[in-house]
């Protein structure tokens, strides 16, 4: 029960943080929200999250540096992190109650990299 305590705070404030970063510096979000079609968790022990979107993020949103190739498709997630762990865990439940969600992205490497998600 301590457990899903701790885990719970940690989710709260994450999306507290989340939601604080989006009215502070948005960034450039995708036109219209979409639907998460897979999500795959790969990596070592700190592990990612691969997000993906039906139909993609469009290419003008993903930027320039992480546009090649099939790893555009990629939305990364890294689960070290609380911000990460916030993202992941919205993206879970945008996919289990198959709601729409909106993306802001930058690179991590050749891979978008996610910075900002909303539920809608």
């Amino acid at each position: 029960m301590e457990n899903i305590m701790k885990l719970l705070k940690v989710l709260f404030v994450s999306l507290a943080f989340i939601s604080a970063s989006v009215s502070a510096n948005p960034g450039h979000w995708m036109p219209t929200a979409k639907k998460i079609s897979s999500i795959v968790v790969e990596g070592d022990e700190n592990g990612r999250a691969l997000i993906i979107i039906e139909g993609g993020v469009p290419s003008e949103y993903i930027p320039q540096e992480c546009r090649s190739g099939a790893n555009g498709a990629y939305n990364t997630v890294f689960l070290n992190t609380h911000k990460g762990r916030g993202i992941y865990s919205l993206a879970l439940t945008a996919y289990s109650s198959g709601k729409s969600v909106k993306l802001a992205l930058s690179c991590t490497g050749n891979r978008p990299l996610i910075t900002h998600i909303w539920l809608m």
